[in-house]
């Protein structure tokens, strides 16, 4: 069952995170065998329980020309330190669900989700560690 409340990017302004610590904007993004695949450039936040779902990837592109941005659910992070390290690879990410800013309707995440192989943070069984949970 699609979710159908809407994910709302934390840069938006409307609402803050439930804490500060899980803002991750700005981070460079590695993948499972340590190639660079971007920079964390936005966060898809749930409004009920204000935590980031989804990261926005930018990548490629030289002065924001040609610039790539892709959806990352935060479960396809394994670490977060001096950067954001990912479980999947960078050409993974690259083929992966690109990021529209103005969305003209309900957006249905699914897919995303089910591209990286995760189970929905709104279905029933969800019990996947938080992204916080892995700093350190």
């Amino acid at each position: 069952m699609p979710w159908t409340q809407e994910l709302v990017p934390l840069g938006s302004g409307t609402l803050t995170l439930a804490d500060e610590r899980d803002d991750v904007r700005g981070m460079s993004v590695m993948d499972v065998r340590d190639h660079r695949v971007g920079e964390v450039e936005e966060l898809l936040v749930d409004p009920g329980e204000r935590r980031a779902r989804l990261l926005v990837v930018a990548s490629g592109g030289i002065l924001g020309l040609g610039e790539h941005h892709r959806l990352v659910p935060v479960d396809a992070v394994s670490r977060v330190r001096a950067h954001v390290r990912l479980e999947r690879s960078d050409l993974h990410v690259e083929s992966g669900f690109d990021y529209d800013p103005a969305p003209l309707g309900p957006v249905d995440y699914t897919s995303v989700y089910s591209y990286f192989g995760y189970t929905p943070f709104w279905e029933d069984g969800y019990r996947a560690p938080y992204f916080l949970d892995r700093r350190g």
